[in-house]
């Protein structure tokens, strides 16, 4: 599963622009993460982002949001569901063009919702 999950999300990942890229269950655990750079770097984003990933999740399913987005310094954080229980979360520089990445995000939920058996 992690296999098929990895090679859904590896056009992400494999973009310079993106930092991280992590699949989350609705209670916040971490599914699959793909880290681009130094750990040390991201560290306190991370850690910011791992205390206000269950709130914030909780907030895009009771709210039947497609996205949210938030900045924090030079980076935006971009959460997409994928499933009732499944986000999608991307850690982007400021710069990365939107374009490219909005198509990959979507194809990606799409193919992730339907490996998981979710067609909602």
């Amino acid at each position: 599963m992690i296999q098929k999950i990895s090679r859904i999300l590896a056009p992400l990942y494999s973009d310079p622009g993106i930092r991280m890229v992590v699949l989350y269950r609705i209670d916040g655990v971490p599914i699959f993460t793909k880290m681009n750079g130094p750990k040390h770097e991201l560290a306190s984003i991370l850690y910011w982002l791992e205390k206000q990933i269950q709130e914030m999740l909780c907030y895009i399913f009771n709210r039947n949001l497609n996205e949210a987005n938030f900045k924090f310094g030079n980076t935006r954080i971009l959460m997409y569901p994928v499933s009732r229980t499944l986000v999608l979360s991307i850690m982007t520089d400021e710069e990365t063009s939107m374009y490219k990445l909005e198509v990959d995000i979507k194809t990606a939920c799409i193919e992730l919702g339907r490996l998981m058996g979710y067609e909602g």
